[in-house]
């Protein structure tokens, strides 16, 4: 036994977080990052490139902040996933009520 440690602890898994972690996964980040990276690339952004327009705008910027938008939004749900019961970090607990 390795000084400093209880034999109460339980092991850690590989991951470095138990099971109650919050946020994201490491998967569907890297997922979101290549997602990124190909809409915002040259073969794609090249459909966009046209002379039409958008809400009066050329259609390349609004492409590009509806992308942005996406991604952005993407990022937020896959952040909120939460195991059950996991209380907010921002918030404070409730006090019980007996």
């Amino acid at each position: 036994m390795s000084p400093g440690r209880g034999s109460e602890e339980s092991p850690e898994p590989p991951g470095g977080r138990g099971p109650d972690r919050q946020g994201p996964d490491r998967q569907g980040l890297i997922a979101l990052a290549a997602l990124g990276v190909l809409a915002f690339n040259f073969p794609l952004l090249a459909v966009w490139d046209t002379e039409a327009t958008a809400f009066g705008l050329p259609l390349l910027p609004v492409a590009l902040f509806a992308i942005w938008g996406a991604l952005i939004a993407a990022l937020a749900f896959a952040s909120e996933r939460r195991g059950h019961g996991a209380a907010s970090p921002l918030l404070p607990a409730e006090p019980d009520e007996h």
